[in-house]
């Protein structure tokens, strides 16, 4: 079989080849595509670094020019918090209890009051139910604080007795001679009253003074100043935040608007993603702490009146409710002072408080916490100490709040691009791909104590199908099994499979 073969081209008509513009002619070569890619990476970077290294050498006229322009900008920061805080209710209502209006502009005009309303009505009954209340405990508190330590010493003293007599009484006379001669009740007393002083101070800055009313009548003067210098901005947010949320799909429609005529779709892709992993991160991080600490707070509350730990539960719910926002050392910043509290009022119910504090806290982290929050930050623990120590060192107690959203923000948007890179390699994205040889077995115990917790166990046993099934029967709803139970497996080689 013979094949024909092209004639040659000539000079001229390969020039005239080149004249026309083919598409293989055009295409740019790999390595010039390579090179125009990552051309202003390096650059990019040096760029960074140089201005963080700005930030660093010059961090404290950096942060009072941040300060200025918060300060400029903390009635449109007011009303963005507002906002975001509010539109949850405001699609409980529009979307459940007002559904069946026809006209929307009006079922939103409508959803729009009620949640004003709403959110006006929990503030105010925070505010009467409990700063009252707070108020009466810190004055009782302090009024009485010599007789409560008068209690302590007297504590303190049966106490040592007891012990030195059981001492004696086992023969170990020299043992009960030292704990008399070493352990001063009248010193360990003072010493925990300079500390509860130094506590109240936060609280009622006279507390020096004779009269409690005058240190809390200051403390409540001063916030109300602060509080009538703010109300301007505040009104302005509030205002702000009605004109979002009443034209929120416009404003949508307007960034989408901007980012569509900007940015190409790649990038737009990207901008999108990201905006929705830090939707994800910060509201399901503030609204599941916020329930969280509700919670805690009033099953504290409840647990502490029914052992009757001390006089003050309320105060002590309290400061473990609102400090258990804080993750990680949250916990533990309200157990010291409510600690010192229960010393003094009930000394001998001070263990048994740590106690308790300690099982609400396994709780909290085992099953309370885990069932709100969920996977909102997927951040670990050692991150989570990082993002608290640095935002709290730059913001104070709200970097304290907002620093792990942030950081699980940062991470997961690294961890992308990360993978996104690894897959255009053709590496593994997988970390334990990456461990060494010989710490398999270390990766190994890190996916076991992951999947260890009371969790995991609840969600993977045979206790969930049936709970579930209750659950539906209760509700009056089908019920759908998850995963088939244990016992409901069936071999596949069976005949019937077979067939």
């Amino acid at each position: 079989m013979s094949h024909s073969q092209d004639p040659i081209p000539t000079p001229d008509v390969q020039a005239e080849e080149k004249d026309t513009g083919t598409p293989e002619a055009d295409a740019p070569t790999p390595h010039r595509k390579r090179v125009s890619k990552h051309k202003y990476f390096w650059p990019g970077v040096a760029v960074v670094c140089a201005l963080l290294l700005f930030i660093i050498v010059n961090l404290t006229p950096v942060s009072r020019f941040i300060n200025s322009i918060t300060a400029i900008l903390s009635p449109i920061l007011i009303g963005g918090v507002i906002a975001y805080l509010c539109n949850p209710i405001l699609k409980f209502y529009e979307f459940t209890v007002f559904h069946r209006m026809k006209k929307s502009s009006k079922r939103r005009s409508i959803s729009l009051v009620f949640t004003f309303i709403t959110a006006l009505i929990i503030v105010l009954a925070v505010m009467l139910m409990i700063v009252p209340q707070l108020t009466n405990s810190l004055m009782e508190l302090w009024r009485q604080r010599d007789d409560y330590l008068n209690n302590l010493t007297a504590f303190l003293n049966n106490l040592i007795n007891t012990v030195a007599s059981k001492l004696q009484t086992s023969g170990q006379e020299d043992a009960a001679n030292q704990v008399k001669d070493y352990i001063h009740p009248e010193e360990l007393t003072g010493y925990i009253g300079k500390i509860f002083e130094g506590l109240m101070k936060n609280f009622m800055p006279d507390s020096a003074s004779d009269d409690p009313t005058s240190g809390i009548l200051s403390l409540i003067t001063g916030e109300a100043i602060k509080a009538v210098g703010s109300l301007l901005n505040i009104l302005l947010g509030i205002f702000i935040a009605i004109y979002l949320l009443s034209s929120k799909e416009k404003r949508i429609a307007q960034i989408n608007k901007f980012r569509k005529a900007v940015f190409n779709d790649k990038q737009n892709q990207t901008i999108g993603e990201l905006a929705k992993l830090t939707n994800h991160c910060f509201g399901g991080f503030i609204y599941g702490k916020i329930i969280d600490s509700l919670v805690i707070g009033i099953l504290t509350f409840l647990i502490l009146t029914i052992f009757e730990v001390s006089p003050y539960n309320l105060l002590i719910a309290t400061f473990v409710g609102i400090t258990n926002i804080i993750p990680v050392f949250g916990p533990f910043l309200g157990a010291i002072p409510s600690f010192f509290i229960v010393l003094i009022s009930n000394p001998s119910k001070a263990i048994f408080f740590l106690i308790l504090i300690l099982i609400i806290q396994q709780i909290d982290g085992n099953v309370i916490g885990p069932k709100i929050l969920g996977d909102n930050t997927g951040v670990s623990s050692l991150s989570i100490i990082i993002a608290i120590t640095v935002a709290g060192g730059l913001w104070g107690i709200w970097g304290m709040i907002i620093g792990v959203p942030i950081f699980a923000v940062i991470i997961e948007a690294v961890k992308r691009f990360l993978e996104r890179r690894l897959e255009e390699k053709g590496e593994p994205t997988a970390t334990t791909e990456y461990y060494p040889v010989d710490a398999l077995g270390n990766a190994e115990k890190e996916v076991y104590y992951e999947h260890s917790g009371l969790l995991y166990r609840y969600e993977h046993s045979r206790l969930k199908p049936r709970v579930d099934r209750l659950l539906a029967k209760f509700y009056r709803r089908p019920y759908v099994p998850d995963e088939p139970e244990a016992g409901d497996t069936t071999d596949d080689n069976t005949p019937e499979n077979k067939e």
